[in-house]
């Protein structure tokens, strides 16, 4: 694969992407350890089990486009994750759900913008990539609106 410009979008696509899915891996742990709601244990079961084989591939991706991932979170998304901790039973089961279904829909929206990518690997990947993401946005709604008030 071409290397690409660090400072351009494909770039910046990966390291929002990588960013992002180590946060859902990190709350999907969570939940998948402290969640007794069998629907959201699932959920956060397949969410993390993917995230954790979509990191590698996007760790290549990045040196692909010349830039730098790493494995901590902004100050943003690590306080979402430090106020997930302590939570349990249905207050977990809510926010877990919010976070996740937020999450996705933002995600979602950027690899739909990074199918027009210029650079080919990052197009290829998230056209690979978004029929997935599009299936767990629909399953962290529906566990959403199982668990709201």
């Amino acid at each position: 694969m071409a290397k690409l410009h660090a400072d351009d979008a494909a770039g910046r696509f990966v390291e929002a992407a990588y960013a992002s899915a180590l946060f859902q891996a990190r709350i999907s742990s969570i939940a998948a350890a402290k969640d007794p709601r069998p629907g959201i244990k699932v959920l956060a079961e397949r969410v993390r089990d993917f995230r954790t084989a979509q990191l590698p591939e996007l760790a290549r991706l990045a040196a692909t486009a010349g830039v730098e991932v790493r494995d901590t979170l902004d100050l943003e998304l690590r306080s979402i994750v430090e106020n997930i901790e302590p939570l349990d039973y249905l207050a977990l089961s809510r926010r877990y759900a919010e976070v996740e279904t937020q999450a996705l829909g933002r995600e979602i929206a950027a690899y739909e913008d990074a199918t027009r990518s210029e650079a080919q690997p990052v197009r290829e990947y998230a056209a690979a990539t978004l029929e997935r993401l599009r299936d767990l946005s629909k399953a962290a709604r529906a566990e959403l609106a199982a668990v709201a008030p």
